[in-house]
């Protein structure tokens, strides 16, 4: 990839400004397809005509807006860097700045966008896949300056930095409808993201007693496939293509009625409304991949560090394939297009398709390092494993070859930046 012009993005006039946060705000708040351009006017408290005058169309808007948020992120990242801070510091400061741009200032729009509009829109959300990335690129100049600095001579590339923000935002969370940590915990929890990046769970140190960590919650999961009668196991398969393919908001009980050839009194009777066969539908969905999760045996006791390695690229080999697989994107995207109504399905969505890979993890991380957060750094390799949210905002998986990526998150989970 070509490095972004070290220039800084020219700013907007302050009225331009105002009107891109207005579109921003209920892009992110409401989705591309409801939002209109008589409603962002009014917002704005501007005309149409004042808005056609700076954008051809919603589209041109929907990018500016999106284009001055990353703008200003990395106009941010460019000024952190000029602070002259060094190692560690300067690399937990660093995570601290994406957390809180990912928080409070709407950096993971493009992607949470991206993922409503993945079915209906591919290239468009494929497009906001690729920005979103280019915007990392202060961020790995910077972590290339540290390496430097640090003796690491493998090159840097923007993979690198997409892995570190993907560990300072912990993966799909703040997708899928999990709370963003309280301001005064976005220190620690930032020092000790960036503490994996740079050093690997191998040589992670002991974390504060005051601590942290991300526990994979208890799922209640979908009645399982084999106790639904056989019209509302029908009713079901049918309304996952429609969700999965129209998304929510655009599916038609009428269609899925049609073709699933149950009428509408079944379909109240067994779900009550329209988000109660999408909640079933999506818990469905979870609970068949989690139970066809495989993950391999990782050895226990002491191993020799060639063993470890070879176990755990296995590992991270297999949760890619299944994780980062076609049933597993449409399903991410239908929940994180859905967390803004419904956060606490998104919720289950991701502790559920995770559970099965992440426990088994957790347990060798805790015997082989004695580390009490063990459960949160297996939540942080599987988000290695996944590329954070690449995958789920391209609508694939890794492009380039499978083995090489899972030797890459091996060897950066177990002994980080110089692995």
């Amino acid at each position: 990839m070509d490095h972004a012009p070290a220039t800084e993005p020219d700013a907007p006039s302050p009225r331009v400004a105002h009107l891109l946060d207005a579109a921003r705000a209920a892009f992110v708040a409401d989705g591309f397809d409801r939002v209109s351009i008589d409603g962002i006017a009014r917002d704005a408290g501007v005309s149409k005509e004042t808005i056609y005058r700076h954008f051809p169309d919603k589209q041109a808007l929907f990018r500016a807006a999106l284009d001055d948020r990353g703008n200003r992120f990395i106009a941010q990242t460019r000024a952190l860097h000029r602070t002259g801070l060094h190692g560690a510091e300067a690399l937990d400061a660093l995570a601290r700045a994406i957390m809180d741009a990912a928080v409070d200032g709407g950096l993971l729009s493009p992607l949470w966008l991206a993922a409503g509009l993945g079915t209906r829109m591919p290239d468009l959300a494929l497009e906001l896949q690729q920005a979103q990335a280019a915007r990392m690129e202060p961020v790995r100049a910077a972590i290339e300056a540290l390496a430097r600095a640090q003796g690491v001579a493998r090159t840097i590339g923007i993979d690198d930095a997409l892995d570190f923000g993907s560990l300072a935002v912990e993966g799909s969370r703040l997708l899928m409808g999990f709370d963003p940590p309280p301001n005064g915990q976005r220190a620690a929890l930032g020092a000790r993201a960036a503490a994996l990046f740079a050093e690997g769970v191998l040589a992670m140190p002991t974390p504060p007693a005051s601590g942290h960590g991300t526990t994979i919650a208890t799922v209640v999961q979908a009645e399982p496939a084999q106790t639904r009668p056989p019209h509302v196991r029908r009713l079901l398969e049918v309304a996952a293509t429609h969700f999965l393919r129209d998304g929510y908001e655009s599916a038609s009980l009428g269609a899925i009625g049609a073709e699933a050839k149950v009428g509408r009194g079944t379909l109240y009777r067994h779900f009550r409304h329209k988000a109660g066969l999408f909640d079933a539908v999506l818990r469905d969905l979870a609970a068949r991949q989690a139970g066809d999760a495989a993950p391999p045996v990782l050895p226990s006791g002491k191993q020799s560090p060639d063993d470890a390695v070879a176990a755990i690229q296995r590992y991270f080999a297999a949760a890619t394939a299944q994780l980062t697989g076609r049933e597993s994107i449409a399903l991410h995207r239908a929940a994180i297009s859905a967390s803004r109504r419904d956060p606490a399905l998104a919720r289950a969505i991701h502790d559920a398709v995770r559970a099965p890979w992440i426990a088994p993890l957790a347990r060798w991380v805790a015997e082989s390092t004695g580390l009490a957060d063990a459960m949160w750094l297996a939540s942080q390799g599987i988000v290695l494993a996944m590329q954070g949210n690449r995958a789920i905002a391209a609508g694939h998986g890794s492009s380039g070859d499978p083995e090489r990526h899972a030797a890459r998150v091996t060897a950066l989970f177990l002994h980080g930046l110089r692995g």
